[in-house]
């Protein structure tokens, strides 16, 4: 993949001190739910770790829904642009273009 440039932040945690920097896939802790807001293309994905208790791992609405959730979190701190697609990403089912962001 190419190398591309985002923000993660640990869900509910989206203050600018916040922000993870040279992030890895060890940064993702499987009870959590981490929010990575990419550019060019703008677009947020919004990582669910498989223990994770605010939404139902196995529905893909409820996470859907979650992260439509946790990008309106965001938008408080953070400038997301409107319209900016928002995709649910579950541990173990992540697209490669997700690991893009990421330094390992």
């Amino acid at each position: 993949g190419e190398d591309l440039e985002g923000k993660l932040f640990r869900h509910p945690d989206y203050a600018p001190d916040d922000e993870y920097y040279m992030f890895d896939s060890d940064d993702l802790w499987s009870d959590g739910a981490y929010v990575l807001l990419g550019s060019d293309p703008t677009r947020v994905f919004v990582w669910i770790g498989i223990e994770f208790k605010e939404c139902d791992f196995n529905d893909a609405a409820s996470c859907q829904a979650f992260a439509e959730r946790a990008t309106g979190s965001l938008r408080r701190s953070v400038y997301v642009k409107e319209g900016t697609p928002v995709i649910a990403v579950r541990e173990n089912r992540e697209p490669d273009v997700f690991w893009d962001y990421f330094v390992l």
